[in-house]
């Protein structure tokens, strides 16, 4: 067996000779073990894997999205997250990845959801962590795609035009729902501040007004979906899980997990429990 630790950017552009790449993946791991790709969240690097990587004998294949988390931004005519789906699609036939695990953090979650629809054949199972297919549901139950639509574009120009310095002071003050430790907390902004402004915008804009509801029954894997919750948060878990159930109740198969305490990076602050998962999902 062959350790791999390797990195490789891959294109999916139209003009290669003068477009940066749109994502990078590591590659880590037993390169005869089962193919697992691990797309972490907005503005997030591949780096928040590791641990997780580490613990798991796997054919790791870690992605990173331009402009997130200090890789170069990209020059964009379509949304991140379509470029994300077509880019991991086509990565997959590439490299001839077949019995594969999808594991998507937050945004990279509902990435993974599409991917999964469109390869079929080649995704055998899906986990989603702490993501939600229509996310501005989940603070206004009756918005509508159209509401949303307009929210995540006035949120999307807001975030784009703000001054460096205030866009990440306001991050800053949403810290303590993305890790319940200062040292997850100072993670998550170090990759918030080595990230493209314009990048995480745009890409917000489409997770906050997107609708992303209609793929599911289209997944044909097994999914199975941890959720965080916590004392701190203002709902019991078994109203958060009544709430993810609701939002998931059109995929074929599919199971939820609460993971508790934790906040939104259930990996780093229950990096035991969620590795105890996916180790679940990989035995079947």
């Amino acid at each position: 067996m062959v350790r791999l630790s390797i990195m490789a950017l891959a294109l999916g552009l139209s003009t290669p000779a003068m477009a940066e790449p749109t994502y990078a993946v590591e590659r880590r791991g037993q390169d005869t073990q089962r193919s697992v790709i691990f797309i972490p969240g907005l503005a997030s690097h591949g780096d928040v894997w590791h641990a997780t990587v580490d613990s798991l004998d796997v054919d790791a294949h870690i992605v990173t999205l331009a402009g997130f988390g200090g890789l170069a931004p990209a020059e964009r005519t379509d949304s991140v997250v379509e470029t994300a789906v077509a880019d991991i699609s086509a990565y997959i036939e590439a490299e001839g990845l077949d019995d594969v695990v999808l594991v998507g953090h937050s945004m990279g979650a509902q990435i993974a959801l599409q991917v999964a629809a469109a390869e079929t054949d080649e995704v055998s199972a899906v986990v989603v962590v702490d993501s939600a297919p229509f996310f501005a549901r989940l603070f206004n139950p009756v918005i509508t795609a159209d509401q949303a639509r307009s929210y995540g574009q006035s949120m999307s120009a807001q975030m784009a035009s703000m001054p460096r310095e205030s866009w990440l002071a306001t991050s800053r003050q949403g810290l303590p729902v993305q890790s319940m430790t200062s040292q997850g907390q100072a993670r998550v902004m170090s990759w918030m501040e080595a990230s493209d402004q314009a990048t995480v915008a745009t890409a917000f804009g489409e997770i906050a007004g997107t609708d992303f509801s209609p793929v599911l029954a289209e997944v044909k894997a097994p999914v199975r979906i941890l959720i965080a919750w916590s004392p701190a948060m203002p709902v019991s878990g078994e109203q958060i899980e009544a709430g993810y159930a609701a939002q998931y109740a059109t995929l074929p198969d599919y199971d939820i997990v609460r993971i508790e305490p934790s906040q939104h990076f259930i990996m780093l602050d229950q990096s035991e429990a969620f590795t105890a998962q996916l180790r679940q999902v990989l035995a079947q």
